[in-house]
């Protein structure tokens, strides 16, 4: 019988969990500054801006930050923003491919017109520093061997101070990279995105203002996918993550109340004065 009750139990959690996966249910998330100062900043910018978004996503860390550049790349692309993507880690290529891919598909972007995708470099901050100071001349092909001076997107690109906003997507450093080498030095509004486990560091830098915005984790890519009416892998780990959580509460209360009342019921049933 008791085999039988745990079975029943764990089914019950594999159905709560799987659901929100099937079905976002898109359940209440509680407020988040920086995440909702990022959403603000790009949703004011205007049409035609040009960002750029570094895409160091590697497939460890693609649950929390994929998700989120999604999101943000999204957001970008329905306001009608031009998109440069460049990464700075090998496996980065794969993710700016599907983007480029989204841009194309759900909201005909023209390669070379409205998006652009730079090939990887080596060399972390240092390729950073490189692409901040002199642009042009850190790049000169795109992903595909194309000569960038034949794409008209790069016809409006001389120096860093012509892009809006500089985003990152990174279970590294390049946050700090872009505070201390865009941001401190050419005065280029930045966003990061990060691991959770990163956030308790990056937080200072959005908090002294050297970016604009913060998102962190998988409950920031929730917040940021619920802000822009896309619900998506995000809010759909959150909800089982949520629903899951709340099953576990649900079975100690319960445990608790029927270890209590069987407890008494015994005590109750014992002979006046037995031992």
């Amino acid at each position: 019988m008791q085999l039988k009750q745990t079975r029943v139990i764990w089914l019950v959690l594999v159905v709560i969990v799987l659901l929100p996966l099937i079905k976002p249910l898109g359940l209440p998330l509680g407020p988040s500054p920086e995440t909702e100062a990022a959403y603000q900043f790009i949703d004011k910018l205007p049409s035609r801006s040009i960002t750029i978004m570094d895409l160091s996503i590697a497939p460890s860390s693609e649950g929390e930050l994929w998700p989120m550049a999604l999101a943000i790349g999204r957001h970008h692309m329905a306001k009608g923003h031009r998109v440069i993507v460049t990464t700075f880690i090998p496996d980065g290529v794969m993710y700016a491919e599907k983007l480029k891919e989204v841009a194309e598909k759900e909201f005909g972007y023209k390669y070379g017109v409205d998006i652009l995708v730079l090939p990887y470099r080596a060399g972390g901050e240092t390729a950073l520093v490189a692409l901040a100071d002199n642009i042009r001349q850190a790049y000169d092909r795109d992903q595909y061997g194309r000569s960038l001076s034949e794409l008209p997107m790069w016809q409006d690109i001389t120096k860093i101070e012509d892009i809006a906003l500089v985003s990152c997507y990174t279970a590294g450093d390049d946050h700090l990279w872009l505070a201390r080498h865009v941001w401190a030095k050419h005065k280029v509004p930045c966003l990061g995105g990060v691991i959770a486990l990163s956030a308790p560091e990056a937080i200072v830098y959005f908090q002294n203002g050297q970016l604009v915005g913060l998102i962190s984790g998988v409950k920031g890519a929730a917040y940021y996918e619920s802000k822009i009416g896309k619900p998506g892998l995000a809010v759909q780990s959150m909800d089982a993550q949520s629903l899951g959580h709340a099953y576990l509460l649900f079975l100690m209360i319960a445990g608790n109340i029927v270890f209590w009342t069987s407890k008494r019921r015994n005590l109750e049933k014992r002979p006046a004065g037995g031992d």
